[in-house]
């Protein structure tokens, strides 16, 4: 079967740039292999390593340096710092620093109870 589009329309039905289409045409007519690229850089982590990262990272609560070393988190592959940073950010997890909190005593509770009274009457 047959079906006539034009590439911009065969781009748009195929959710690819426009300027695939014709590339993509012209391996086919040559005769050459219309097979993916080969890309630098490791392969992509896949959906489920994604989401295991992200769980890892909050049921452990532990940091990036910690999860990378970590054979659970890429079984068989290496993995970078940035990219488990990156998926991590993905996932709205960012690295946050705890808060130094001053302990109060009854002193202090004493006066910001006389201050809010104060403010209150203003």
């Amino acid at each position: 079967m047959e079906v006539r589009l034009s590439q911009v329309d065969a781009a748009r039905h195929l959710n690819v740039s426009r300027s695939v289409v014709p590339r993509l045409w012209n391996q086919y007519q040559t005769g050459a292999s219309v097979s993916r690229r080969h890309v630098s850089g490791l392969p992509r982590t896949t959906l489920a390593g994604d989401l295991f990262i992200t769980l890892s990272a909050q049921r452990r609560r532990i940091s990036v340096q910690q999860l990378v070393p970590d054979p659970s988190v890429a079984p068989g592959r290496k993995i970078s710092a940035s990219v488990v940073r990156r998926r991590l950010h993905n996932s709205g997890l960012y690295a946050r620093r705890p808060v130094v909190c001053v302990p109060l005593n009854r002193r202090h509770l004493s006066w910001a109870r006389e201050h809010r009274l104060e403010q209150e009457t203003r």
